[in-house]
């Protein structure tokens, strides 16, 4: 708009017409990305991760205290959580029913468990393979940036977490 109305004053005809016959052709651009932005954000969450992954599940109940995932382990699997409560070490955190965990192991180059979790209370997991998720996530390309933001969040709140905690230690007087 400005560059035409600059056009308009100064007399410069090329600038004006050149620019009045992009103006709405920048706007139907606009108008597309602006849709298929909004289009990609109401396919990213983490319940499309769940649910994607969810015909893929074998059913396993592990008790009060069993060691779900050692931190080092290769990770051939993911986990999906139905029902109880699950507690990464590592991370000091705890996840509760609809959450996807096992994930950044299976996504890394090196195959290798990143923390390990514990089972808080009696759970009733879903196990996907590898194999699976590695099915899903070729033919629902949506899928892996629901992933990428999941890991991200979880990060980052660790990031913060970790951050809190120094803020609050006292240093010692000299």
């Amino acid at each position: 708009m400005v560059v035409i109305t600059y056009g308009g004053f100064l007399h410069l005809y090329p600038v004006l017409l050149l620019h009045l016959i992009l103006l709405p052709l920048n706007g139907w651009r606009l108008t597309e990305i602006l849709l298929l932005g909004k289009r990609v954000r109401s396919r990213i969450n983490t319940d499309a991760v769940f649910d994607a992954l969810l015909p893929f599940a074998k059913r396993v109940t592990v008790p009060l205290g069993e060691l779900i995932i050692r931190k080092g382990d290769p990770a051939d699997c993911l986990f999906l959580l139905f029902e109880g409560q699950a507690w990464v070490t590592d991370a000091e955190v705890e996840f509760g029913p609809g959450t996807v965990f096992g994930e950044m192991g299976v996504l890394s180059h090196t195959r290798l468990r990143t923390a390990s979790v514990i089972a808080r209370s009696n759970c009733v997991l879903g196990r996907i393979s590898a194999q699976d998720f590695d099915r899903v996530y070729f033919t629902n390309p949506s899928l892996g940036l629901s992933l990428i933001r999941l890991i991200i969040e979880r990060l980052t709140d660790e990031v913060e977490v970790r951050r809190l905690e120094t803020v609050r230690v006292p240093i010692a007087a000299a």
